[in-house]
């Protein structure tokens, strides 16, 4: 039997994972970590919060080229990723929490504690979330933003981790939010009981 369990949740854009997540840390009153993590990244390295949120970039190449070739300072994108990386397994380490995004599931690949997830949906469905927030509600304008924010996503996911964004393989439960927010929660909710009564990996 596990100690605690920290849920890390990826989702695709518009998929509606963030309000899960937020849901899932009400329920099991626990903190929740996203953009708070953003915060305690500029204490930690002096950046501003606002240079942080554009570090956030197309990446090519791989963090690991960059690691290896430390002649030069490395870029702000990858001194944030690293920032982030620690403060996230600080988090882990303090006790029972819910983390989105940022790679969580893969920094934490190695922490026992951790239950990842993964929130996906139809692309209907998402479109028809994202058209509550967008002026311009053309179904390809949409279609558009949605498939930009992925790729943006995915770059990101992929340079740091090496591995493919979305990949079933990497997350103990894939949901797809379509079956409505509150039964994704709910699921979760005893996918947390299910995971801490299990025995240690």
């Amino acid at each position: 039997m596990k100690e605690y369990c920290v849920v890390a949740i990826s989702r695709e854009y518009c998929s509606g994972g963030q309000d899960i997540a937020k849901k899932l840390a009400e329920e099991l009153q626990v903190p929740y970590y996203d953009k708070e993590i953003i915060t305690l990244a500029a204490k930690e390295s002096g950046l501003s919060e606002e240079a942080i949120r554009e570090s956030k970039k197309r990446h090519t190449g791989s963090l690991l080229y960059s690691l290896y070739s430390m002649s030069k300072e490395l870029p702000v994108a990858d001194q944030v990723y690293l920032v982030q990386s620690k403060i996230i397994r600080e988090l882990a380490e303090k006790g029972p929490c819910v983390l989105v995004g940022r790679c969580s599931d893969y920094v934490l690949r190695d922490n026992p504690n951790c239950l990842r997830v993964f929130i996906h949906a139809p692309l209907e469905h998402r479109v028809d979330m994202l058209r509550m927030y967008e002026a311009d509600e053309r179904e390809h304008v949409l279609q558009s933003i949605l498939q930009r924010e992925d790729k943006s996503r995915a770059n990101y996911y992929n340079y740091y981790t090496q591995q493919h964004w979305g990949d079933a393989k990497n997350f103990h439960i894939t949901l797809d939010s379509s079956i409505g927010e509150d039964a994704c929660v709910q699921i979760l909710k005893q996918a947390v009981k299910a995971f801490v009564e299990s025995e240690e990996d």
